[in-house]
């Protein structure tokens, strides 16, 4: 069933289909703030109030992007996320990587990676995070950011070399 036809069952009263926009959305949208909060608890309750949020603004929402408009509620969440913590986030616990079926290797390369995302500006962070891991495109993260495609794309480029800077300071300390 396609996003367009779970909003207009939405709109017609359908829970069933409120709970299946929230199964193909919630690992995504909780990953996203996962990534720009660098805090798992939080990122949870982040994640829940994308959805409620939703729930409660649905009967206005009308079809364009569902993914790109849950991750605005994500992005605005987190703001205020930042806003109210007013902190630096930093790794607190890697346990969600899911180390056990990965090599000790590939392991530090993606702790070291995290680390090094959530040094960099969080203005960049999520456009790398958009970019790489949700796969969007320079336009629809445009849009979904409210900016025009060349600031993303020069954010990109800014967040990608202050990656590289950390990443190479990071191979010299090791």
């Amino acid at each position: 069933m396609t996003d367009k036809e779970l909003i207009r069952k939405v709109h017609n009263g359908s829970k069933e289909a409120l709970n299946m926009i929230a199964d193909r959305y919630y690992d995504e949208i909780y990953r996203f703030c996962l990534y720009l909060t660098g805090q798992e608890t939080d990122s949870y309750d982040i994640a829940q109030e994308v959805f409620l949020r939703f729930i409660k603004y649905v009967d206005s929402y009308e079809y364009r992007n569902l993914k790109g408009y849950l991750l605005i509620i994500a992005r605005n969440l987190c703001r205020d996320y930042f806003h109210h913590k007013k902190e630096t986030c930093c790794i607190e616990d890697n346990s969600y990587m899911g180390a056990e079926d990965e090599k000790l290797n590939s392991l530090e390369n993606r702790m070291v990676l995290w680390q090094a995302l959530q040094q960099i500006p969080v203005k960049q962070r999520e456009i790398i995070i958009l970019r790489i891991y949700e796969e969007l495109r320079f336009h629809e993260i445009a849009e979904i950011l409210g900016c025009n495609q060349s600031t993303v794309k020069s954010r990109f480029r800014l967040g990608i070399k202050s990656l590289r800077k950390i990443m190479e300071v990071a191979d010299e300390e090791s």
